[in-house]
């Protein structure tokens, strides 16, 4: 139930705000809180007093502006923080009067005693307001994380969605387990699929409290209002300075296990075979394992001086069909039935699971990334994409390929990480994290192409960004005031294309989320070689 008129709703004490006996279900709520899975969490089917909420939509669509924000870890249509409605000039506040009177409900005495009984957390802020409004519209969606920012005890979402909404139209609430603590698992558990008036809340448990929000893939709109209910600040009853500083605490434990991560990154790269010398040219058993692939245009000494004298002007270069005709044609053919046999088309969300087999498995943690990556060996035979992009692999990852990397950016590879990956739509992504030592960054894209992919509206395209001071990858998630700031690169998806970046200490380096509109995967090999300072 939803768009309907309904009738005017009055102003009220934040007590009758509240759906009719909802204050008096915390016993209840509790015991349900309690035992939900994979981490404690509650669901409340109906908040508000209907009316109330009818309201408050309406004012929301004829009064606040949404901007929309992207990064690498989300996309959406978000007003500014509602903290400050007080401060607004009274005819502004009239206009959004019902909007206040639920802010003031959500953060009142006796509603974050309720949140308190159910959860079992400590004393909440009355006066540290965090709250939005967001409008999810198609192609928003919300990546992996644990919320776990400063002082936050408690999230909340609020919905609002256009009626009608089917768990087809996507935007649920996705809930991971942990393997570890810090650890989430590939694939969520849990999906909250929203509805009108349903309210979702949970205690942010660092390292555990893993969610994420699915892709909207139709027209509707999936508004809410969403925030967190902060610790007990300076000066309100129940503030404990302990309880702040155990909240900072925990944020730290948090970054240093993604820091100790990305420092397995170095155990990752395979080490080349000792050599003192690179030659000047590619030797013939260089060029006979190269041309297995590559077109022969690019083996030339040629076209290889003509390419180092790019590279080493501009510190990066793309290489458009760098592989053989017969072999792409071949590849392309393979890839394009891949995803017609998995039935990724545009229309619906890629359930997960596919494509998984044949060689290709989920690669995690999602945290940081999840994509398919096809093994080095398999059981099971590879299919035909597999079998292919396995024969590229190879060589991207040989010692004749060190060679004619080095002689087109005049740069030592020490040694190298290589992996085929597949980008499913509506699911795989990698997020933003920056390299701990130089080297050489290769992209070997091999997707099929579509005008769609061209714009960069359905992601999928890879993005190298200017370190950012002090700050590290999680502040850039957190921030998109100037979604150009920084950015030095960016490579849209393309077919037979290889870009070859030379990656500073710190640059970070993502591939954004690949939406359902697509209508087709992002496949490529990808490589890593690090470099002598």
């Amino acid at each position: 139930m939803e768009e309907r008129p309904g009738k005017k709703a009055r102003i009220a004490g934040p007590g009758d705000c509240f759906a009719k006996g909802l204050l008096d279900t915390s016993e209840e709520q509790s015991k349900a809180y309690a035992a939900s899975e994979p981490y404690q969490h509650a669901c409340i089917p109906q908040l508000f007093d209907d009316d109330l909420l009818h309201a408050v939509k309406a004012e929301i669509l004829a009064n606040l502006v949404f901007t929309e924000k992207e990064t690498d870890i989300y996309k959406v249509r978000q007003t500014g923080d509602l903290a400050n409605l007080d401060g607004l000039e009274q005819s502004e506040k009239q206009k959004l009067k019902y909007i206040a009177q639920v802010r003031e409900a959500l953060y009142s005495v006796p509603f974050r005693t309720y949140l308190r009984k159910v959860t079992g957390v400590g004393p909440l802020s009355g006066s540290k307001i965090d709250m939005s409004i967001n409008n999810y519209t198609q192609g928003c969606h919300l990546l992996n994380h644990d919320d776990v920012i400063g002082t936050r005890s408690v999230s909340y979402i609020l919905y609002l969605p256009d009626e009608g909404w089917q768990p087809t139209d996507g935007g649920a609430l996705e809930l991971y387990p942990v393997k570890t603590k810090g650890i989430p698992v590939d694939e969520p558990s849990l999906t909250l699929p929203p509805s009108w008036n349903q309210f979702i809340f949970f205690a942010v448990q660092p390292g555990h409290s893993f969610h994420s929000v699915e892709e909207v893939v139709s027209k509707k709109n999936r508004l809410s209002i969403s925030g967190w209910f902060h610790v007990a600040q300076p000066g309100e009853e129940g503030y404990d300075a302990r309880a702040t500083d155990l909240a900072n605490e925990e944020e730290a434990k948090a970054k240093s296990t993604l820091e100790q991560l990305l420092a397995t990154d170095d155990a990752q790269f395979d080490a080349y075979p000792e050599s003192t010398e690179f030659p000047d040219v590619l030797s013939e058993e260089a060029l006979t394992e190269l041309s297995t692939v590559m077109n022969p245009q690019y083996l030339s000494p040629v076209t290889l001086k003509q390419v180092n004298e790019q590279f080493c002007n501009d510190s990066y270069i793309q290489l458009s069909s760098i592989l053989r005709k017969d072999l792409a044609d071949k590849l392309k053919k393979v890839l394009v039935e891949a995803d017609a046999h998995d039935k990724i088309d545009g229309s619906i969300m890629t359930p997960h699971g596919t494509g998984v087999g044949n060689g290709w498995k989920v690669e995690g943690p999602p945290h940081r990334h999840r994509y398919l990556r096809l093994a080095s060996s398999s059981e099971v035979p590879p299919d035909a994409a597999a079998d292919t992009l396995r024969q590229i692999e190879k060589v991207v990852a040989s010692d004749a390929f060190r060679t004619w990397l080095a002689l087109v950016t005049a740069l030592q590879p020490e040694s190298r990480f290589t992996c085929a990956r597949r980008f499913r739509p509506g699911l795989d992504y990698t997020l933003a994290t920056a390299n701990q030592r130089l080297l050489l960054d290769v992209n070997l894209c091999l997707t099929p192409a579509k005008p769609v992919w061209e714009e960069g509206e359905v992601g999928g395209y890879l993005c190298f960004m200017a370190p950012h001071g002090d700050e590290d990858a999680a502040v850039y998630k957190a921030s998109a005031d100037d979604e150009e700031d920084g950015v030095l690169l960016t490579a849209h998806a393309a077919w037979n294309e290889m870009t070859i970046v030379m990656r500073d200490t710190g640059v970070l380096s993502f591939t954004k989320y690949v939406a359902v509109a697509s209508g087709a995967s992002r496949w490529d090999i990808a490589g890593q070689y690090p470099v002598a300072d």
